[in-house]
């Protein structure tokens, strides 16, 4: 059988507010979609409640497709469409065109079409296994883990079995007890590099005195705060960077050299921000992320908890991965964690 490796995330599940979720995660998973409707029907049965539409103002729906309750865990499949959209479509049919005045060429057609009738184009895929308050995922394409986790909010907050409304929960990366032995303390600078991630490092300084930077500085002179925001816009995207500004305390700002950093008296907020931003660079990157705390470093190795595993294709050649093989292949990653002291059963 026809295999292809991906890489396997893993995320606990925590609460964003104050009060703690009662129900586990996979508990919360099962409970909603067990739930009937007017007609006795449960969710498990009712497709069209299980999509998700335009969650980013983007014409896109999430759907979770096949969804299973495996006893010991949930494990489902999520897909995300486009709602209008064209696809390129070269045709072999050759035919010879005059290109300009001096060329004539044998060509294929080359057209756009929207998907057939009654189906969508599928943008990205993850699947998912929660077993308690852990989530495995692998995701394909434009997937990602902060759209995985708007639609878990969205599909089981405010449900009788599922989480209270007014709830919220968080994807919570965690570090690598291999690549990482001890507790390296708040985090001061990341670092990603390899596969298909963008080279470059953020660094926070606790003292304007005390400057600690793993790159080459490309000018003497840091850039203002209102200069260094665009900069660390086009590192970061916009939301994060919105976010990361939001986070400083009235005693912080922002520079730029040739990394980014948050200067001044370090606030929570912001500690816990460029946790959450170093956990994001993981939807962002298959390369290795580097942590550096303040109580140590990673000199080299994968900080962020996740591995490479195999999986059956459904027919050689094909980008889709066969639902059971992954649903037993994410199980075998959780008992290697659990074994491993990783994580807690």
């Amino acid at each position: 059988m026809a295999t292809a490796y991906h890489m396997v995330h893993y995320r606990k599940v925590v609460s964003c507010g104050a009060d703690k979720l009662e129900a586990t995660f996979e508990a919360a998973c099962r409970g909603s979609l067990g739930e009937t409707d007017a007609n006795n029907i449960s969710l498990w049965n009712r497709v069209f409640d299980r999509v998700f539409s335009d969650p980013e103002g983007m014409q896109q729906q999430i759907i979770l497709n096949r969804v299973a309750d495996l006893t010991s865990a949930v494990f489902g499949e999520m897909c995300m469409v486009d709602t209008k959209s064209m696809q390129a479509l070269l045709a072999h049919n050759p035919s010879t065109v005059s290109l300009s005045q001096v060329t004539v060429a044998e060509i294929y057609d080359l057209h756009e079409s929207e998907a057939p009738s009654g189906s969508q184009f599928v943008r990205g895929m993850a699947y998912w296994l929660a077993i308690g308050n852990h989530l495995f995922f692998v995701k394909t394409n434009s997937m990602s883990q902060r759209l995985m986790q708007k639609y878990f909010n969205w599909l089981l907050i405010g449900k009788n079995a599922g989480y209270p409304a007014g709830a919220e929960i968080d994807f919570q990366a965690e570090f690598n007890k291999a690549a990482v032995p001890s507790n390296i303390g708040d985090i001061k600078a990341f670092r990603v590099k390899g596969g298909s991630a963008p080279q470059f490092v953020a660094n926070v300084v606790e003292d304007q005195m005390k400057e600690v930077s793993t790159t080459k500085k490309i000018a003497d002179r840091f850039v203002a705060f209102s200069q260094a925001v665009p900069i660390i816009r086009a590192i970061l995207g916009e939301e994060k960077t919105k976010s990361l500004v939001d986070s400083l305390g009235p005693q912080e700002y922002l520079s730029v050299d040739a990394s980014v950093k948050v200067r001044g008296r370090r606030t929570e907020a912001s500690k816990m921000k460029l946790k959450e931003l170093t956990a994001g660079l993981d939807d962002l990157t298959d390369g290795t992320i580097q942590i550096e705390g303040r109580n140590g470093r990673i000199s080299d190795g994968d900080a962020i908890l996740r591995t490479t595993m195999p999986f059956a294709l459904v027919t050689e050649g094909a980008s889709l991965l066969e639902f059971n093989n992954v649903a037993d292949q994410l199980q075998v990653v959780y008992s290697r964690f659990v074994q491993d002291g990783m994580i807690e059963a």
